[in-house]
């Protein structure tokens, strides 16, 4: 019968002189790897450095809900900051200039591919005064507006050193507290003692300690709507720091007498 070569091969042995060639091979081929990379890496530092030496100036576009005057100003104090080119000019640089400029509430930054740097700015705006010349802004951070934004209508607040935003967030507070008798507080005044004073648009003031605050003030809530709502113009101060109590001061020559503990009823005009 005809033979047949075996299928399975002998396996192929290398000398040690192959075996060493085999590994030299290897590790130049490891490191022809790494220069090609090295070489790779010099040539795209080398593009980035050219293209910034040639960059054209960067562009600021300056964003946002303000008037020309206001652009005006942060291109003018942006300009000795941006020296650089697209891919060079400090971002951080710019966020810290135009953040500088006392009515800016927030800001951001950003490149705008080829040439450009977007900045957005946000306008601090208003929503209170702050004692006699300071206002607030909607945190509770206080500045000083624009001439042209100085508003004397707006609320007036005051307290003590460090309390702006807490006296910020109060007034929220009260105000949407007192929402269903329909007043809103034009003045809140918290003192060192931590006792408020409250003055509504109807010329009524009302005080207030920090002692059962919410009990205290569901009973003027109450009282109000019953009994005090139809003397509202005769009504001077309300004084809630009584534990279990309130005390109302009338205006001069408007009070109201009282028999059998209750109000005597108007006459109607």
């Amino acid at each position: 019968m005809p033979s047949h070569a075996s299928s399975n091969q002998a396996p192929l042995v290398l000398t040690g002189t192959q075996r060493h060639l085999r590994t030299v091979w290897r590790v130049l081929s490891f490191l022809w790897l790494l220069a090609a990379f090295a070489l790779l890496g010099w040539g795209l530092m080398g593009l980035v450095h050219e293209l910034q030496r040639k960059a054209p100036l960067a562009l600021v576009q300056v964003e946002g809900d303000i008037s020309v005057a206001d652009r005006e100003e942060l291109s003018a104090r942006l300009k000795p900051v941006v020296q650089g080119s697209y891919f060079s000019t400090d971002l951080v640089a710019i966020r810290d200039a135009v953040l500088a400029s006392p009515w800016v509430e927030s800001m951001s930054v950003q490149r705008r591919w080829p040439d450009g740097i977007r900045v957005i700015v946000v306008e601090k705006k208003a929503v209170a005064r702050w004692g006699s010349k300071g206002y607030l802004s909607a945190k509770g951070e206080v500045f000083q507006p624009k001439v042209s934004q100085q508003n004397t209508d707006l609320p007036l607040l005051f307290g003590p050193v460090g309390k702006t935003a807490y006296v910020m967030d109060q007034y929220r507070s009260f105000n949407e507290r007192f929402r269903e008798l329909k007043l809103r507080v034009v003045e809140l005044h918290l003192t060192e003692r931590r006792t408020w004073f409250i003055r509504f648009d109807n010329g009524i003031q009302v005080v207030l300690d920090q002692n059962f605050i919410n009990e205290k003030l569901q009973r003027f809530t109450k009282l109000y709507q019953r009994e005090l709502t139809p003397y509202a113009d005769r009504i001077a101060t309300i004084d809630l720091r009584y534990r279990n109590g309130l005390a109302v001061a009338w205006k001069e020559g408007l009070a109201v007498p009282v028999t059998h503990n209750q109000l005597q009823r108007l006459p109607a005009m």
